[in-house]
């Protein structure tokens, strides 16, 4: 008798318990929220802030200007180097800053007059520049534009007077340097980028003392791909 009494009460209990214990699921928890890990747990979100290095190549198509024109023509050729920057974010917007140090040929030829053959060769150039992008997450969109300098070597063989001249000169050339490029991270560290850059280097003088003394500048277009390791 007595265990069937027992009973009873208890399952009063539980049937009188049932709806608070019903009403207390539907309460929010005030557990923390649950760590995640293996290979169902949700990726971090992607972050472009901080240092930067990494390689570029890519093609280069212009002009050599002012009095190169005539001597040096078309500019075609290829330059390769080294990238390092910084970047700074806040929600999808970022800014930062990015050096190159690139080597390579950019070379034209002309023959101004009969008798005479020079070449204009950029062996090297370099930029500071700024970043202004708008990240979609993994994907970056961005403007640059700052400084950019290069080294113009001219070369000229005159034959077609008297005396004949043989030169060569090197010159660094300071100019600016705009743009913009699509970056997108393939993984949380490494990043591959193409941009669109237009360089303007100035001008100076080659061949003084010469009858072939001339000013002479060069602008380019660059068309790039780059690779970029974030740490």
């Amino acid at each position: 008798m007595k265990r069937s009494f027992s009973a009873f009460l208890a399952g009063t209990a539980l049937a009188a318990l049932a709806p608070f214990a019903a009403a207390a699921a539907d309460l929010p928890s005030q557990r923390s929220a649950p760590y995640y890990s293996g290979p169902y747990s949700a990726p971090p979100l992607f972050t472009w802030a901080g240092f930067y290095l990494g390689a570029n190549g890519g093609v280069n198509f212009g002009r050599f200007s002012e009095g190169g024109d005539p001597y040096f023509g078309d500019a075609f050729g290829g330059l390769f180097g080294i990238t390092a920057g910084y970047n700074y974010q806040s929600g999808p917007l970022v800014a930062g800053v990015e050096a190159d140090l690139d080597f390579g040929s950019v070379n034209g030829t002309g023959h101004p007059f009969g008798g005479v053959n020079a070449n204009g060769n950029v062996t090297g150039n370099g930029s500071l520049r700024a970043r202004f992008g708008y990240a979609m997450n993994r994907t970056l969109v961005y403007i640059t534009g700052g400084y950019t300098g290069a080294v113009l070597k001219g070369s000229i063989a005159d034959a077609g007077g008297a005396p004949n001249i043989y030169a060569s000169q090197s010159n660094y050339l300071n100019g600016f340097v705009i743009g913009g490029g699509l970056e997108f991270a393939i993984t949380q560290n490494i990043s591959l980028k193409g941009e669109y850059l237009f360089n303007d280097y100035g001008s100076d003088t080659f061949f003084s003392g010469t009858r072939d003394a001339t000013t002479a500048g060069v602008s380019f277009s660059t068309v790039r791909a780059g690779i970029n390791y974030h740490f």
